[in-house]
């Protein structure tokens, strides 16, 4: 359906002015301009610049498990999503909405908050998945892994900003990979 494909199409194009610039440096006049569309037809999919961030969230999240593959291929996965935004010199849309936090609306603030708090623990849960199938062993706690792992990409895609030349985010995946051991 048409309104589908322009709803999708606002979310990609506000998804990277907010990778870009940041969630309070655009309008939906930079938005409406990118797509290709007017400013009011905006509104029929996302009435407030609120609703569009819930929306961003929302699809965020819908993109993190992939079925039918091993704990490790999953992380692996993960991982993936930030090297793909390296690859396009932007950061993680979580992380500069974040970095706008204290003039979010609180709606927002709770979708970011949510969103990094079930990606932390679905990394959690991998990891544990993983230990407990047999795929590898860990040292420490799951959850602290997971909290590292989370700290590592994040500031990778900000110190990948200073680094175009290599990827942070492969050296942070070779790190991460090589704590879990082969059990």
């Amino acid at each position: 359906m048409v309104l589908e494909d322009t709803a999708g199409q606002l979310l990609d194009a506000a998804q990277k002015l907010v990778q870009e610039r940041g969630f309070n440096a655009f309008s939906y006049r930079d938005l409406a301009d990118s797509v290709g569309i007017r400013t009011a037809s905006i509104h029929y999919h996302f009435k407030t610049k609120a609703d569009l961030g819930q929306g961003l969230m929302e699809r965020y999240q819908a993109r993190i498990d992939k079925k039918n593959a091993s704990s490790k291929s999953k992380l692996k996965a993960f991982i993936a999503l930030y090297k793909q935004t390296e690859s396009i010199g932007a950061i993680c849309l979580c992380g500069s909405m974040a970095s706008d936090w204290a003039t979010l609306e609180p709606g927002i603030q709770k979708s970011v908050a949510a969103y990094l708090n079930l990606s932390e623990d679905w990394v959690t849960r991998q990891i544990k998945l993983g230990v407990k199938s047999g795929e590898y062993s860990i040292r420490g706690k799951a959850a602290d892994s997971a909290a590292g792992l989370m700290a590592s990409l994040q500031g990778a895609l900000i110190l990948s900003r200073t680094r175009p030349e290599s990827s942070v985010i492969s050296k942070v995946q070779s790190s991460f990979l090589g704590t879990l051991e082969a059990a």
